[in-house]
């Protein structure tokens, strides 16, 4: 029987498979389009490493669904890292922006995303996709009625997306507390947190990026398998990812290729 927590995950990802299962990505050449180099090509071979890597563990996950209990754990930190290649690809070739070659580039590609979505530089059909919020808006989303969100179809409802928005901006927040140490029981922190959230933005677009940080640096608290995961349900888990993932992959290499070509 799945425990709630791992319902919950589970709507999530099924619902982020949902919205790219029906997106398509415009992406507009900037004005100094580049044209591959070393960086890129060296970003291109860890892809198609990192992608086999993925498809290897999907194919054994279906041959046996307690290999899924093994690999899940590192499953969304491959899915994230495959697509961040990605990123830092096209990121350079739109305009040259190169910080997704360096050391600690990750947050700067995820700015650089939204920044593109903003300006209508990357345009996706799906509008939940293409929005980028604000903190302060997202913690004015409605509260869900509780337990709504452990239900089987929840994933399914309207709300689902707004309801990740706000689990994505927990991870967030929580990542800047270990990061600053705040005591939120002082006003010096509180007012800390305070100005994160007016100044800080999220898209859906980061999904993949805070699961990877939970997974890699937080916890996998969702898939307990002494908490009654059973290994199917872990097996779904990673099926619903793997198409999230393949989705937004598809998505990245058509503009990839419609700059390279």
């Amino acid at each position: 029987m799945e425990t709630g927590s791992f319902s919950t995950h589970l709507n999530y990802i099924r619902c982020i498979r949902l919205l790219f299962s029906n997106a398509e990505l415009v992406f507009i050449k900037g004005s100094n389009v580049q044209k591959s180099n070393g960086n890129v090509k060296r970003f291109q071979q860890l892809a198609q490493i990192t992608h086999r890597s993925i498809d290897f563990d999907w194919q054994l996950a279906q041959s046996n669904y307690a290999f899924a209990q093994i690999t899940a754990p590192w499953f969304a930190v491959k899915c994230y890292y495959s697509l961040y290649y990605r990123e830092s690809i096209l990121a350079y070739l739109f305009d040259g922006t190169s910080t997704g070659f360096t050391k600690g580039g990750h947050a700067k590609i995820r700015s650089k995303f939204r920044n593109l979505v903003k300006l209508g530089q990357i345009t996706i059909s799906n509008q939940e996709l293409n929005s980028v919020h604000q903190l302060s808006t997202i913690r004015t989303f409605p509260l869900i009625a509780s337990g709504s969100n452990t239900r089987s179809n929840f994933w399914m409802n309207p709300e689902c997306s707004k309801s990740l928005a706000k689990k994505l901006m927990d991870y967030a927040l929580h990542d800047q507390k270990m990061v600053h140490n705040w005591n939120l029981r002082t006003k010096k922190d509180r007012a800390s947190k305070e100005e994160y959230i007016q100044k800080s933005e999220l898209s859906l677009l980061d999904f993949f990026f805070w699961y990877r940080i939970k997974a890699n640096y937080r916890d996998l608290d969702y898939i307990d398998f002494e908490k009654g995961v059973s290994e199917f349900e872990v097996f779904q888990y990673m099926r619903a990812y793997c198409s999230a993932y393949w989705h937004y992959c598809r998505l990245l290499d058509k503009a990839i290729q419609k700059i390279l070509s």
